[in-house]
């Protein structure tokens, strides 16, 4: 799984011409298929450097295609996110599970928007996992599920749940409470967090009347962020059986939010100034004035940035240099997308979205 500093580490990888190679293959369920890969590998490679003004090593087209070979019979049904240049000194193989749209792109800089969406559908996240007389907060990343704290908090370990220790941590200060107040004190751990910490979504997991009681007293902050629960005996999970009976959940609460989003955008309510389509977007992300960005997943459109106003445009001659220092980008989408989150903006992949980009104005 990566992380989001890892994808912001590879994407300030820069190259003095075109000649990164990003190239997202997906691999066949059936392992009789895995003999197409390599020419779909090559077409796809052939096709990107066809439209760009790069040019590819033949040595990087190599080590995309033995990186190829490597890795995909371990990622059955999985999408394999391949980056070459060999003078960068790069090569790096990111799996993404399940299956994204293909592509092979040519430029200065990795391609990555299909990392961001990967890192959008499966945020961080909190688990709480409940009986009715123990509580376990647990904090689950790209890379790793930990217990963060405990209710009641014990120097003993727990008969239930693993027998785990509570756990020092930077996200939550040690629990002191009495079993009588466990849903009150859980309630109230998970709110400090929200506050001190960040919103992040929940999932509450155990007796289904636990969860209810929980629930009932949640504040209002923690339940704008409940994604949804599971029913399961917390003293049988384990911390990968709690992350994987959580993903679901997480899943779907990421599908309802994206639609919620599209919705407010293509649909807005009266008085709310939406920027429909690839003109008006660019006009509102040029301008430094978009709040919220949505991207189809499917899209790549190649334009031009100008190195001198810094105007992103469908064409060369886009700005107001008239094109004097316009140099081509394969994707103008993923550059709007880098400058709409490096001015505090927020970018959602879409996987049905009525066109191939839309915006909200600050």
């Amino acid at each position: 799984m990566i992380t989001y500093g890892e994808v912001e580490k590879l994407r300030s990888c820069c190259a003095p011409d075109a000649s990164v190679l990003s190239l997202y293959l997906c691999v066949p369920s059936d392992q009789a298929e895995l003999r197409e890969l390599p020419a779909r590998a090559a077409s796809l490679i052939a096709a990107a450097t066809a439209d760009s003004p790069g040019e590819l090593q033949p040595e990087d087209e190599q080590a995309a295609c033995r990186a190829v070979a490597a890795h995909a019979r371990d990622r059955l049904g999985d999408t394999l996110g391949i980056f070459v240049s060999g003078r960068l000194g790069l090569l790096e193989v990111v799996p993404l599970p399940g299956k994204f749209p293909e592509r092979a792109v040519l430029g200065v800089r990795p391609h990555v928007r299909p990392l961001l969406a990967e890192l959008q559908r499966r945020p961080d996240h909190r688990v709480v996992i409940i009986d009715h007389q123990h509580a376990w907060l647990l904090a689950v990343t790209a890379d790793r599920v930990e217990v963060v704290a405990r209710v009641p908090a014990e120097d003993a370990p727990s008969p239930g749940f693993g027998g785990w220790y509570l756990e020092p941590s930077h996200i939550l200060q040690r629990v002191t409470a009495s079993a009588g107040h466990l849903y009150q004190e859980a309630a109230a751990i998970l709110d400090r967090q929200t506050v001190g910490g960040g919103a992040q979504p929940v999932v509450i997991g155990g007796y289904a009347d636990s969860i209810t009681h929980l629930l009932a007293l949640l504040p209002r902050a923690v339940r704008d962020e409940y994604a949804g629960g599971f029913a399961a005996d917390p003293h049988e999970l384990t911390l990968a059986k709690a992350r994987a009976l959580a993903e679901p959940v997480i899943a779907h609460w990421a599908q309802r939010r994206e639609d919620q989003l599209v919705q407010a955008v293509t649909a807005p309510a009266p008085g709310v100034a939406t920027a429909i389509g690839l003109d008006d977007s660019l006009s509102a992300v040029n301008a430094d004035g978009a709040d919220l960005l949505l991207v189809d997943d499917r899209a790549v459109i190649p334009g031009f940035h100008c190195e001198r106003c810094d105007v992103l445009s469908v064409s060369s001659d886009g700005c107001s240099d008239w094109g004097a220092a316009a140099w081509p980008v394969p994707d103008l989408l993923e550059e709007m997308t880098w400058r709409t989150l490096h001015g505090g903006g927020q970018v959602v992949s879409v996987r049905m979205l009525p066109c191939t980009v839309a915006a909200r104005p600050r």
